[in-house]
């Protein structure tokens, strides 16, 4: 079966290569996409003899193919130390060698995607979640609430807990409180409303009273830069996953400096997102 039928996720494409797979299948075989978090089809297609489909590797899917009587014949679901990018497999061993971590993901969107995914579905670490957005903050409470190692909060993170306007539009992949950043991204109507926020710091105390965070994952379109930088050192993580490429270049090294005086060793190889670990 294994020489029939190939997958290969690889960046940028997931690949389904067959050779002449009717001599063990009815064909057509169908290849369904699935979301690894809520297992919802993406995309879906038909192949047969020596085919090959392929889809954009932008998220953590699993691969379904099944035969023509729609019976499952391969369940090829996401596994971070075969098909996770450096980031992805470099947060799962980070939390895989410690006792119960505490992480918090800043701009969680629907949590179908993000290196901390994958660690905290396989309950590595505990892991507040936290998206200021109500629609993606509910299909993100549905995907997480059973969870016993998740905690959920709807709120607007800044600097320093004030009112501030918010831009929000299309799949809400780019809301943010930097306009300029939505609107060089978003397509479709872009609303904003004024809104009241936490504070990185106050966040931090909230979600880890008693110890200090062991990592932070910022995914805040532009706004990663103030965020980090308005937190107190002493609260800074060791293992920090942030966000580079709608900051503007001046902004970005200011930032790689501030963290390399702090001690931090950088891996800067990612087009979206930068990793710092002391």
């Amino acid at each position: 079966m294994l020489n029939m039928i190939d997958i290969t996720y690889n960046h940028p494409n997931i690949k389904i290569d067959t050779k002449e797979v009717s001599k063990l299948y009815n064909i057509p075989l169908k290849v369904e996409i699935t979301t690894h978090v809520s297992k919802k089809i993406q995309w879906d297609c038909e192949i047969g003899d020596n085919s090959w489909a392929t889809f954009s590797n932008d998220s953590i899917f699993d691969v379904i193919i099944k035969d023509s009587n729609d019976t499952v014949i391969i369940n090829r679901e996401f596994n971070v130390l075969e098909d996770g990018s450096y980031l992805d497999k470099a947060l799962h061993l980070y939390c895989s060698n410690l006792d119960n971590p505490q992480g918090l993901a800043i701009g969680s969107h629907d949590g179908e995607f993000g290196e901390w995914v994958y660690p905290t579905l396989n309950n590595l670490t505990t892991t507040t979640l936290v998206e200021a957005s109500t629609p993606q903050f509910t299909k993100l409470t549905e995907n997480y609430k059973d969870l016993s190692n998740v905690n959920l909060i709807q709120n607007l993170v800044t600097t320093d807990g004030s009112k501030v306007e918010f831009f929000e539009g299309g799949r809400g992949y780019t809301n943010s409180v930097k306009e300029n950043v939505i609107r060089s991204w978003e397509k479709e109507e872009i609303h904003s409303n004024l809104r009241e926020s936490i504070s990185i710091n106050n966040l931090i105390n909230k979600v880890s009273p008693n110890k200090k965070l062991d990592w932070l994952h910022l995914d805040i379109e532009g706004y990663d830069a103030e965020i980090l930088k308005a937190v107190n050192v002493e609260l800074l993580p060791n293992f920090i996953i942030f966000e580079h490429n709608n900051l503007l270049m001046e902004n970005k090294l200011k930032l790689e400096n501030y963290l390399i005086d702090l001690g931090y060793h950088l891996n800067l190889t990612d087009p979206v997102s930068y990793l710092a670990i002391k």
